[in-house]
């Protein structure tokens, strides 16, 4: 530890000017993007159609109704703005339409647009939308032009729907009336055919011909009474609105908000980036602190092994010339 505390105070001025630098940059930031940010919202109240007014088939299984009326239109927005034609249709009806024409990147323009709308849910059948930008005008006709088109997408894909139900309806009704003609017929033909009294046999016969004829008007009346629901059904939601209403309709702000999320988030990774850049440089100057001073006694071991072997040798060269002068 006391290497990175000895480097850290050799590199303090300049740490202190790296942070200075990020952190003041991530700061100032962080405030224009707050006091310049305006955004708008607006809020609807979201109720489930009733099962009468129903397109589909109520006693249909398929149909899931576990989410609330809120999440389930919410949920519906969120699609919808998740796609670029609808993105595309809402731009081009608002000021935004001439940039979006000469916007050299389409896609990268409605996908600015798309990550500033927000879709949340405030309880079981409130929802908010909101949109944020740093021009005060645009939000609110950007969030009422997005429910008005959303408004037409859903009233087009009911009636589309509603013709495709319609025409199913039609063709079972077809072949429901002519099984009841078909009932009918075999009926008036046996009252023909067999006069009274009859036997036993042909009464059973007769009571299950009235059966048969019973069962296909039944039918029928119950098909005509579906088809003329699907017809009426679109209709009645358009007439009642009682599925989405807009409480609070989108206003243009005149004092900055919405910027606090973009500001907080700026402000924390300018922080996050500077203790980064000086943690990295206080590692990377003790190991490089560390590494200089165990390469020189390394290199110095050399020259101390040689300086302790030349006495060595000299002293054994002087034993050697007095014992050859003795002799």
């Amino acid at each position: 530890m006391q290497p990175y505390v000895a480097t850290a105070r050799e590199f303090r001025w300049v740490l202190v000017a790296m942070l200075i630098v990020v952190w003041g940059a991530g700061l100032v930031a962080s405030v224009v993007e707050y006091r310049s940010t305006y955004q708008s919202e607006a809020t609807i109240w979201a109720v489930r159609a009733a099962p009468a007014l129903s397109v589909t088939d109520p006693d249909d299984p398929n149909i899931a109704l576990i989410q609330t009326a809120a999440a389930q239109q919410a949920e519906v927005l969120k699609q919808l703005l998740q796609t670029r034609s609808f993105l595309a249709d809402v731009v081009g009806r608002t000021s935004l339409k001439e940039a979006f024409d000469r916007a050299a990147n389409q896609d990268q323009y409605l996908d600015d647009i798309r990550k500033r709308f927000r879709v949340e849910t405030l309880g079981t059948s409130l929802i908010r939308v909101s949109y944020a930008a740093h021009d005060p005008a645009t939000p609110s006709e950007l969030v009422k032009t997005a429910l008005v088109v959303r408004a037409e997408r859903l009233e087009q894909s009911r009636q589309a729907s509603s013709a495709a139900l319609t025409l199913l309806y039609q063709r079972q009704l077809d072949f429901a009336q002519q099984q009841a003609l078909d009932a009918q017929k075999a009926f008036d033909g046996f009252n023909q055919s067999h006069t009274a009294p009859l036997g036993e046999a042909d009464q059973h016969v007769l009571a299950q011909l009235r059966l048969n004829l019973d069962f296909a008007l039944v039918r029928l009346s119950d098909l005509k009474a579906r088809a003329e629901q699907a017809q009426l059904a679109p209709a009645l939601l358009e007439v009642s609105g009682v599925e989405f209403q807009i409480v609070d309709e989108p206003r243009v702000e005149a004092n900055p908000s919405g910027g606090e999320r973009p500001a907080i988030t700026i402000a924390a990774v300018a922080l996050a980036a500077g203790a980064a850049l000086a943690t990295l440089l206080v590692l990377i100057g003790t190991l490089l602190g560390v590494r200089g001073p165990r390469r020189a006694p390394a290199a110095a071991e050399p020259a101390t092994s040689d300086a302790a072997v030349t006495p060595a040798a000299d002293r054994s060269r002087r034993v050697e010339a007095i014992s050859s002068t003795g002799r």
